[in-house]
């Protein structure tokens, strides 16, 4: 079997840094989408560079997908996985900010896909894995703007999942918990200018000096290495995936117990709502006399 064709965003750093490496070794080629690639890691020289920068404008964006295209003359595996969390509680962070988080964490994902999308389907085969977070599913303050863009990036996938079946091409959510990356530095580093805030909410400081200490106490800190290991063997077939038959159906990747975990909580709960509400949502249905006038086009 050829080597497979990897486009991972945001590859100097993080899971995507540690994916790149990973597929390199097993034999992969690579395109790293960085927004410089002057300063492409020592690690994943053999990997071809690409400039992207997610905040440019969708043509720009679709161009540098074009031109990846060029490079190996297919894309089997495209990795959104380029993106940052933006800190501050919804009243207080600035609109400027909130399309800013949206543009790299989704709009730019999607000028990208698309313009990938034609080759996808032409060649009848390949992945489309957009990086996401539990937070997606389960979010918490003061994070509310990274957790609606990965919300909206999980609820397009889920749509483009079912349109992609048909050509044999598969889209899916990473649903990744806590790793040690430099997600907490960069949330840090992204909080909103103090004459935003408002004095109305709980500082945030302690958060980002205890929530690694926490999660190594609790013993939930995610390798990422046993990570992006899942996530290749889940493209290759192989390992976990070896001699598995995944329900098409499945849209969701998770990685690491505190995901699962937090998932099922927040599912849980949900059905709760559900359950616990039902009396009132059967209520709003159209009695018999209504559903007739309505097809009758007379409602």
């Amino acid at each position: 079997m050829s080597p497979r064709v990897w486009l991972v965003t945001g590859a100097n750093s993080g899971l995507g840094l540690a994916l790149v490496e990973h597929a390199l070794a097993q034999g992969d080629q690579v395109i790293a989408a960085i927004r410089n690639p002057a300063s492409i890691p020592d690690s994943i020289k053999a990997a071809k560079p690409l400039t992207l920068d997610l905040n440019a404008s969708d043509s720009d964006i679709q161009r540098a997908g074009k031109a990846a295209l060029d490079i190996y003359g297919r894309i089997d595996v495209l990795v959104n996985n380029a993106g940052y969390c933006l800190t501050g509680y919804v009243e207080e962070v600035q609109d400027a900010d909130i399309k800013h988080e949206f543009q790299t964490n989704f709009f730019g994902a999607i000028s990208l896909t698309q313009s990938l999308l034609p080759a996808f389907r032409s060649q009848r085969s390949g992945y489309i894995l957009n990086l996401s977070s539990v937070a997606g599913i389960d979010g918490h303050p003061p994070f509310a703007m990274y957790n609606a863009s990965k919300a909206a990036l999980e609820a397009m996938t889920e749509a483009l999942h079912t349109e992609l079946l048909p050509f044999n091409v598969t889209a899916l959510i990473i649903e990744p918990g806590y790793f040690p990356t430099n997600f907490w530095s960069s949330a840090d580093a992204s909080r909103i200018p103090p004459a935003r805030l408002t004095g109305a909410y709980p500082e945030t400081d302690s958060l980002f000096n205890t929530m690694p200490k926490k999660k190594l106490e609790e013993k939930q800190v995610g390798d990422r290495r046993k990570a992006v290991a899942r996530i290749f063997e889940l493209v290759s077939g192989t390992g976990h995936y070896a001699q598995q038959s995944v329900n098409t159906k499945f849209v969701r990747v998770v990685l690491g117990p505190d995901a699962g975990t937090r998932i099922r909580s927040k599912l849980k709960l949900i059905l709760e709502n559900v359950d616990g509400t039902e009396e009132v949502w059967r209520s709003t249905n159209m009695d018999e006399e209504t559903l007739e006038k309505y097809a009758r086009g007379e409602y």
